[in-house]
């Protein structure tokens, strides 16, 4: 009798045993559906068309490929922008030969020209790591025509409604070298010939600038010289990239003499400061991104500064309220501030804040009566590069929005 109860009570355990086991199993089972069920619900369908295509780029490395010197079909890659600010939609053809002569060599040539007829051709010859990489050395040629140029007068008081147009053209030989002391420093020099142009602007929308604009206002409007150019330059550059930087900072300084060969009477001495600084934080998704720059002007005695070689304020790289080229004068100064964050990968938001001015004597260098703008944009990104911008900047004269093939600063 009792081994026949303790196996009925073994049987009895055993099957309770075997259903809680069973319970516990369904009831894991059942807790683990639902949390699938929970992630698919709250999993959005379909990423946005703008990130998959960014990270289909990604993926594909597109934009490296467009960017690499020596890429894209046997040495040919597209160029999208590259012209001067206020050319429009731009586009051309690269071709490359990288590290030829035992590394030492790169070749190139350019073709490109935008919607309203703006072109770019250059040829250059380049060995940028002489002695290990601590000198550079490159011969290049150039051929421009900006056939659409915007002139609204001088100084800082000219007005929008006076806006002309011109034709502006250049030829350029160019000889530049250097050395690398230190990695992130170089010191260097070049010296240009230039033969220039100026006519008739093409834009049917307002008078060509010769029209309105007389030699006393706008030197060189009715005749234009050829110029030797003398640069000596020197820089420290710590940024993480030089197309889409994050951390480090740029500190330059660059010396040109115009030496005019033909007439005599536009020769000058140009002065340029350039500081960029970027504090990166959030481990580095977000930066705040500053720069001021300033360009002065010294004519050589009974000479001028040509009104087409006059350094500009306005456009998509500095005062982004205002439109391409809006101020000139013989000197300026510019400070950006911007504040970058990933929104998601392969793409930055950014608000920003533009402040700057010109002036033609030296005692207005001051930061008094500085013109404004202020706006947000995108930069669509790889890690070392802008390779889309847009932004949308508001000024006393209104909004501007530009679309551009690369980053600002």
């Amino acid at each position: 009798m009792y081994p026949l109860v303790r196996v009925t009570l073994l049987a009895l355990l055993v099957t309770l045993a075997s259903n809680a086991v069973a319970q516990d199993v369904s009831r894991a089972v059942e807790l683990e559906q639902r949390r699938q069920k929970k992630i698919s619900e709250s999993r959005p369908e379909s990423r946005p068309l703008v990130e998959k295509t960014l990270l289909w780029m990604q993926e594909k490395k597109i934009q490296e490929k467009l960017e690499t010197p020596g890429a894209g079909f046997k040495g040919i890659r597209p160029k999208f922008g590259g012209l001067s600010t206020g050319s429009g939609f731009a586009f051309g053809l690269q071709y490359d030969r990288v590290r030829m002569l035992d590394g030492q060599f790169d070749f190139s040539m350019l073709g490109a020209a935008s919607l309203i007829q703006y072109q770019l051709y250059q040829l250059k010859f380049d060995f940028p790591r002489l002695a290990n990489e601590k000198a550079f050395f490159s011969l290049t040629g150039r051929r421009r025509a900006m056939p659409r140029e915007d002139y609204f007068g001088p100084g800082p008081n000219s007005v929008k409604d006076t806006r002309t147009s011109y034709l502006y053209e250049d030829t350029t030989a160019e000889i530049r070298g250097g050395i690398r002391p230190i990695r992130w420093t170089h010191i260097g020099g070049g010296v240009d010939w230039v033969g220039i142009n100026v006519g008739t602007g093409t834009d049917p929308r307002f008078p060509s600038t010769e029209q309105l604009f007389t030699e006393a206002i706008a030197p060189g409007v009715d005749q234009q010289t050829d110029f030797l150019k003398y640069n000596l330059s020197a820089a420290v550059d710590t940024r993480d990239s030089q197309g889409n930087p994050r951390r480090g900072g740029y500190y330059g300084v660059n010396h040109t003499i115009y030496d005019d060969r033909k007439l005599g009477r536009y020769s000058f001495q140009r002065t340029e400061m350039e500081l960029q600084q970027y504090i990166p934080f959030s481990a580095g998704h977000r930066v705040i991104a500053a720069r001021f720059g300033v360009s002065l002007d010294d004519p050589k005695t009974g000479s001028r500064v040509p009104f087409y070689l006059q350094k500009s304020l306005g456009g998509s790289n500095d005062l982004r309220g205002f439109r391409e080229f809006r101020f000139r004068d013989l000197n300026q100064m510019i400070g950006n501030l911007e504040y970058r964050w990933e929104a998601w990968s392969g793409l930055d938001m950014a608000i920003f804040a533009d402040a700057g001015k010109v002036f033609a004597d030296r005692k207005e260098f001051d930061f008094n009566n500085l013109e404004n703008s202020y706006g947000f944009g995108f930069r669509f990104n790889t890690a070392k590069n802008v390779f889309w911008r847009i932004d949308l900047a508001r000024s006393r004269e209104g909004t501007r929005a530009f679309l551009k093939f690369e980053n600002v600063f």
